[in-house]
């Protein structure tokens, strides 16, 4: 009876190989002994059975050729049995030619030679992006169930990575499976899952829906309505919902912001939003196009036939056990709907302000602000530009057991434990202004409200914070000092303005380089001449913390698309409302002439804080002149 025939009898007959497997190896000799007893010869597999140079160990039988008489006074039959069980135990000890007691000090000292090998490589595999042909070593079941995937065949060996490069038997296994030598690396358990999102790709998914159809890529109006009467009873497993599944996947893969699915007149083109800026990831045939967008409208709960107004959903899958949301929003164009789809990844958790990137004078200005006992904290810029990240960075630092803080937001984002946070439903008339009213009648000690649109939330926001309140707050403007001029368009007034806010936060994101291909560059004269301009009107303590003007940027890699970047940093200008701000305020004046008053009071504007972080290599100053272009 040969080892493979051995194996497959274990898993077939009964559960006896998982329950010796949790029994360790002393378990797997027991299980092993009680089912050769009646074979002639077998191989005897340990933890080395797969490797070329093991040991073939050949086994006599032993026969009973007397039964075992039943004992007339025993109070433990069942003894016997195991009685037996150990004296043929002994007997295989005996005649074979290794003992199970050699073959387990060679499994130990396996074992203690994998654990003293400290010098197992980690692999990066983020930006990696691995050929169908190497998948194909590793199905998708096996790589999901143990953890292991291929990474890349060099000179014969074939490199995987995983989890638990220890892990003796898992190794064993895919060796025996892909009959190559293999050298083992250590990942983490997103970049496995990275790889492993890998098996079921778009392309594939596309193929498949192609194949479905049984139609050529040109269809008639006839033909794309009844596609989408079938479309309605697609399931889960449908090409369909594989090809939307497959780009949702990629997306948060990939950490995108948005996602575009846009109709041309030949073809469907996809791009991701990646660190702020549009990149195209794939062209799809332009009959899928109403698959596609029935399959996002049933997700989202939208209307399948209605496709002349724009329509707004959302939902929500879960993804490596983290809830990913997605805010859908359709939009009737002359080649059929655009899709747009917002990605809000509720696993990244609350980042601290320092993380997002403030410090220096700008964070201590704001540290001052949010402990103050009432007025108003106003966040401003365009939107993406991550206001209502830093609103919750705030939040977060200033929660307490003994603060009452209620949130009205559109949407939740982020949930927080120990903060109330409110959903506005603009549908039954629950909005910013009837929220507000209601949140205040709560005895909140700090209210936060989503966005400033309009007067009636202004207003409310305001008086809010002259009772007692500590309001914090989004608006769009171009930056801090806009603000103000902002807040008298809504016919506020300019009194209340100033008794009531207390600092304005203008911000931008701007991209990271990639640290692993970054390099030192020396950048023209007229770049140099334009950062000593910003850097000279900069407050005298910020110009010494200027070591060396040095200057770096992305040599581009696999690990970030090769475009150089990879990540994202805030950049800030905090304006506090001081009495010269006060003064200039009630005089409703523009904000140039606001923005004047600030820099001389030492106020760093979002320009000059880029410059500092590009000066640190964080980021390049050809992003900062892009993202603060007028």
């Amino acid at each position: 009876m040969t080892i493979e025939e051995l194996i497959s009898s274990i898993e077939k007959e009964s559960q006896l190989l998982p329950s010796a497997i949790e029994r360790g190896y002393s378990g797997m000799k027991k299980v092993l002994a009680s089912k050769l007893k009646d074979e002639g010869s077998c191989d005897v597999p340990h933890l080395g059975m797969f490797q070329k140079d093991s040991e073939k160990v050949k086994l006599e039988s032993t026969k009973t050729k007397k039964p075992a008489e039943k004992p007339e006074k025993d109070d433990k039959p069942e003894d016997k049995p195991e009685k037996e069980d150990i004296k043929d135990q002994e007997t295989i000890d005996e005649k074979s030619e290794t003992s199970y007691e050699q073959l387990k000090q060679e499994a130990d000292n396996s074992f203690d030679k994998q654990a003293s090998l400290a010098a197992i490589p980690y692999l990066d595999l983020s930006g990696k992006n691995i050929s169908r042909d190497i998948l194909s070593y590793i199905p998708e079941h096996i790589a999901k169930r143990f953890q292991i995937v291929p990474i890349e065949e060099k000179n014969g060996d074939l490199i995987v990575s995983m989890i638990d490069p220890e892990d003796q038997e898992t190794i064993e296994l895919i060796k025996k499976r892909t009959k190559l030598p293999l050298i083992v690396t250590l990942c983490t358990q997103d970049d496995l899952n990275h790889v492993i999102d890998q098996y079921s790709g778009i392309n594939s998914d596309v193929n498949d829906l192609v194949e479905t159809s049984g139609e050529t890529l040109e269809t008639t109006e006839e033909d794309v309505k009844d596609e989408e009467e079938e479309i309605t009873e697609t399931s889960d497993h449908a090409p369909a919902a594989k090809v939307v599944d497959s780009l949702f996947k990629r997306a948060v893969r990939e950490k995108a912001s948005d996602i575009h699915i846009e109709p041309m007149e030949d073809e469907i083109i996809v791009r991701f939003r990646v660190d702020g800026v549009l990149r195209k990831i794939v062209s799809l045939p332009k009959m899928l196009h109403p698959a596609i967008v029935s399959r996002i409208k049933i997700l989202s709960n939208l209307k399948i036939d209605e496709q002349r107004l724009p329509q707004d959903g959302r939902f929500q899958i879960k993804l490596n056990q983290n809830k990913i949301d997605f805010r859908i929003s359709t939009l009737p164009t002359v080649n059929g709907e655009k899709v747009v789809a917002r990605i809000l990844d509720k696993s990244s958790g609350i980042l601290t302000l320092e993380n997002l990137g403030m410090r220096g004078s700008p964070y201590e200005t704001l540290k001052d602000n949010i402990n103050k006992s009432h007025g108003m904290i106003l966040v401003t810029g365009p939107t993406g530009s991550g206001k209502s990240t830093t609103l919750y960075a705030v939040l977060d630092q200033v929660k307490d057991i003994a603060t009452n803080i209620i949130t009205l937001e559109d949407p939740v984002e982020y949930r927080m434990t120990g903060i109330n946070q409110c959903q506005i439903n603009s549908e039954i008339g629950y909005t910013f202004a009837s929220g507000l009213r209601s949140i205040l009648r709560q005895d909140p000690n700090i209210v936060m409200v989503g966005e400033i649109r309009d007067f009636d939330t202004a207003n409310i926001a305001i008086h809010a914070a002259l009772t007692g309140h500590v309001v914090f707050s989004t608006i769009h403007t171009n930056n801090a000092a806009g603000t103000i001029p902002r807040l008298i368009d809504m016919d506020i007034e300019p009194f209340l303005i100033c008794s009531s806010v207390n600092a304005i936060v203008a911000q931008r994101l701007c991209r990271k380089i990639c640290t692993k291909c970054k390099q030192e560059i020396s950048p023209d004269a007229s770049t140099k001449q334009a950062v000593a301009e910003e850097i000279a009107k900069m407050p005298k303590g910020e110009q010494k913390a200027i070591k060396d003007q040095k200057y770096f940027k992305g040599k581009g890699c696999t690990a970030c698309g090769d475009t150089g970047y990879k990540g994202r940093i805030g950049i800030y200008e905090v304006l506090p409302v001081t009495e010269k701000i006060r003064l200039i305020t009630t005089r409703e004046t523009s904000a140039d002439t606001i923005q004047e008053t600030a820099i001389a009071g030492g106020m760093i504007t979002m320009k000059q804080d880029g410059i500092l972080k590009a000066m640190d290599g964080l980021t390049t100053i050809e992003e900062i002149w892009r993202v603060t272009k007028d």
